[in-house]
């Protein structure tokens, strides 16, 4: 009777309890990422009342979401009301948006905010100087890249103890960022680094510093790879949860944010920035070296192809300026002459990881992914390796079937992925599996039909701080897609016979799939 009474009462009470949940909500529901997007589009293209419109019907959802008060601060700036812009502003920073967003902007939206008393006033009394980063990359023995976002132009320097301070000018026409390289370093030593505005020490909250890399590469080498990262606040924890695996590099592998407007330049600021200014972010790249490539949904739009011309459609050349600007990296495909996103990163002659561009050159008319440029570069660093391990890396899954019924992976560009591991075994090169995203999951497959004398194995991630989720295809080694979840590749050439495990980690930093490949396995037969 006790417990018939209870069911009775959980019956009447839980619509409300559901209901009172769904107004406690800060956030607005489902898939957080499309929401502001269309917003920002609206404002760059200069509708601002109707987006004034849309966002105040946000707010009635939900009352105290930052990112809908800040694009209502965006909208009215836009349109010329300063004040209203202020207002706004206020509140959004009440509900915990960093400072620094409203300097970012987008420029184009918040000139009117930004000369208004009150903002020049809390500008005056804040200590905020480095809008976004410090990240680091291209990380090696000697020397590493660090990558910041200025609060205006200025002389950026960075000072590390033992080594010649750095200069570089942060510029409107950058985007206010400054990339600055060191050189002169020390292998497999620790340094910390201290940033400087027009000569004036920047205080980061943190002790930013970094551990080169070892003389050879080293005997274990820890890599962490995903893609998928659309904004999501309840997950941008993630990026706390992977620092705590004090990774030596981290790869995003495309769809690092959610754009689908390439042809209006303040939406891909919009989205870039919002994920430059989380702390979790900021905390884990100022220690970890970041390696991006883009795929659909930061390159262009959903399931697109970029064509073979270097400069059309017309929005292609400055996606590529843009996203230059957003990163670190090594290199961005053959430059001016060849614009892209690949390169490649070595650990010494242990690993040699080569990132590919599926997108910039891709037209399926003439069945290319990479284009004639990129894919003799990619013959040629897979057979000028030394590495032991070489490992390609792809937006795309290069495994058949793994999104079933489409033709936006490798399975429609068979012929160009027959032709790269024809390549592999004619040349008889060893050590070569593939890293890869796209699919919004964690799995790991073996594949045996590509011609090569030995498997070719593929682990995917792509499922950092997105909702939406796809489905585990049979036939996989394992597959996980219940909660946001992350790669890391374990190399280990202590013994005799070197390994790369490969484990996806939840969120939660809960292991849910693991994998161990040893380097004899991927041995050319004759």
């Amino acid at each position: 009777m006790i417990k018939f009474f209870f069911v009775i009462v959980y019956i009447l009470i839980h619509p409300l309890l559901a209901n009172a949940q769904k107004k406690d909500s800060k956030y607005l529901p489902g898939q957080y990422k499309k929401y502001h997007r269309p917003i920002i589009a609206k404002l760059g293209n200069g509708k601002f009342q109707s987006a004034i419109s849309e966002l105040k019907a946000y707010l009635k959802k939900a009352p105290h979401d930052e990112e809908t008060l800040f694009c209502l601060a965006l909208a009215y700036s836009g349109s010329g009301n300063g004040a209203e812009a202020f207002n706004y502003a206020k509140k959004a920073m009440s509900q915990g948006l960093p400072f620094e967003r409203f300097i970012a902007g987008p420029r184009t939206l918040n000139e009117a905010l930004l000369k208004t008393d009150g903002f020049i006033e809390m500008m005056r009394s804040s200590s905020v100087k480095l809008v976004h980063g410090p990240m680091i990359g291209d990380l090696s023995t000697d020397s590493v890249k660090i990558w910041v976002r200025a609060s205006k132009e200025s002389e950026i320097k960075v000072v590390i103890e033992g080594v010649t301070a750095e200069r570089v000018q942060a510029l409107a026409k950058n985007d206010y960022t400054a990339l600055i390289p060191i050189r002169g370093l020390e292998p497999d030593t620790f340094y910390h680094y201290q940033i400087f505005q027009d000569e004036h020490p920047i205080d980061l909250g943190i002790e930013p510093g970094f551990r080169t890399q070892k003389d050879g590469g080293g005997d274990t080498i820890k890599i962490v790879f995903g893609g998928g990262a659309g904004f999501t606040p309840k997950y941008e924890h993630m990026w706390g949860t992977i620092k705590n695996h004090k990774p030596d590099a981290l790869f995003l592998l495309g769809d690092n944010v959610y754009i689908d407007r390439p042809e209006i330049r303040e939406v891909g600021q919009y989205c870039y920035f919002r994920r430059q200014s989380r702390p979790e972010w900021r905390k884990l790249i100022a220690s970890v070296p970041v390696y991006a490539i883009w795929d659909d949904h930061d390159f262009g739009t959903n399931d697109c192809h970029g064509g073979a011309a270097v400069d059309e459609p017309k929005w292609k050349p400055q996606v590529w300026l843009d996203f230059k600007m957003q990163w670190p990296n090594p290199e961005y495909g053959g430059k001016g002459n060849h614009p892209g996103c690949y390169f490649t990163h070595q650990f010494g002659q242990r690993v040699e990881f080569i990132f590919m561009d599926t997108r910039y050159y891709r037209e399926p008319s003439e069945g290319q992914m990479l284009g004639p440029v990129q894919l003799s570069w990619l013959k040629r660093k897979l057979k000028n390796s030394k590495a032991e391990f070489k490992v390609i890396c792809s937006s795309v899954p290069m495994t058949p079937g793994v999104k079933p019924g489409s033709k936006d992976t490798w399975d429609g560009y068979s012929r160009e992925r027959m032709e790269i591991f024809s390549y592999i075994e004619k040349n008889k090169i060893s050590g070569v599996f593939v890293l890869a995203a796209d699919r919004h999951r964690s799995d790991a497959w073996r594949n045996d039909g590509f011609g090569s004398s030995y498997p070719i194995y593929e682990f995917m991630s792509s499922k950092l701080t997105n909702i939406h989720t796809h489905k585990i295809i049979d036939g996989c080694i394992f597959g996980y897609n219940e909660k946001p979840s992350f790669g890391e590749v374990i190399f280990d050439f202590s013994k005799g016979n070197p390994t790369a495990t490969y484990t996806a980690y939840s969120i939660d930093d809960e292991n849910v799939g693991s994998v161990q490949i040893k380097l004899k396995e991927l041995q050319y037969k004759k």
